[in-house]
């Protein structure tokens, strides 16, 4: 059968077979490889979320090093001591929640006397009442913000080009679409950190306004190992189908291709008195 498969009359279809049922082989290990990574992620995540909560401040003062990776500070539990800058807070525009319309609220937090400050995303305010930021202002004087650490929403490719292309603006923006640190570090009068914190809802949870949500962590593996059972099981199924294709027809063709004694013409049978009949 696989010099039939490769002869003169299948080589073509062959070929596109097998490649066909090798990109579908290729789909299903690549899916496994998602898999992997996905196990890995959700490892990491299971880490942080075992792991008590990093201070800034300690961080500032030497005792802990911020990552540069992204993935590897996205979701770090972290603390941070120090009083909000609100006359400097912004909104972060574009932030539905359930459908309706609404932004977050992003204040420096000043950490001591070092002269640096930390974004801390406070939270969730509808669209009609984003007119009065001030209204949720926390009481002035020294905060203890507990939540999550997050790298900076930077884009990426074309996006960027663009982005880096447009000039910095001259005056200050107390609109934004994303907690770009680079961007919104030329409208501050202090150093920022590289990072930003997403602050956590209190131990009561959110029983007034701005509304503060934990990140939500999916720890499951995924459908991948669903997905690459299916495409093996495709380059299975297309090889099978294929093959039998081929036997089939070379069956047919060979009964067609039976001859009579003597004669050259397939189609034609000897008869019972020495003629010939036609078919």
């Amino acid at each position: 059968m696989i010099k039939t498969l490769f002869s003169k009359r299948y080589i073509f279809a062959t070929l596109f077979v097998l490649l066909a049922m090798f990109v579908m082989i290729r789909l299903g290990v690549w899916q496994l490889d998602r898999r992997q990574q996905r196990l890995a992620s959700n490892a990491d995540v299971t880490a942080k979320l075992a792991e008590s909560a990093q201070s800034v401040n300690d961080a500032l003062a030497g005792r802990w090093t911020i990552p540069e990776e992204r993935d590897t500070i996205r979701n770090t539990r972290a603390t941070a001591t120090g009083q909000f800058d609100y006359d400097n807070q912004i909104l972060l525009l574009q932030q539905p929640v359930q459908g309706r319309p609404g932004m977050h609220l992003i204040a420096p937090l000043m950490l001591g006397d070092s002269g640096k400050a930390i974004l801390v995303d406070r939270g969730w305010i509808p669209e009609a009442q984003a007119g009065n930021p001030a209204q949720f202002n926390d009481a002035p004087g020294e905060q203890w913000v507990t939540g999550f650490l997050q790298p900076p929403q930077i884009l990426f490719g074309r996006a960027a080009r663009k982005a880096a292309a447009d000039p910095t603006p001259a005056e200050a923006k107390s609109q934004w679409y994303r907690v770009d640190i680079d961007a919104i570090q030329h409208q501050m009068p202090y150093e920022l950190l590289p990072v930003f914190l997403t602050q956590s809802p209190p131990p009561e949870g959110n029983l007034a306004l701005p509304t503060r949500v934990d990140p939500e962590f999916d720890l499951s593996e995924g459908s991948h190992l669903n997905y690459a059972f299916q495409w093996f099981s495709f380059a299975l199924v297309a090889g099978i189908i294929y093959v039998s294709i081929v036997r089939s027809r070379e069956k047919k063709r060979q009964q067609g291709s039976v001859e009579a004694p003597g004669g050259d013409n397939p189609q034609e049978q000897p008869s019972a008195l020495g003629g010939t009949n036609h078919v």
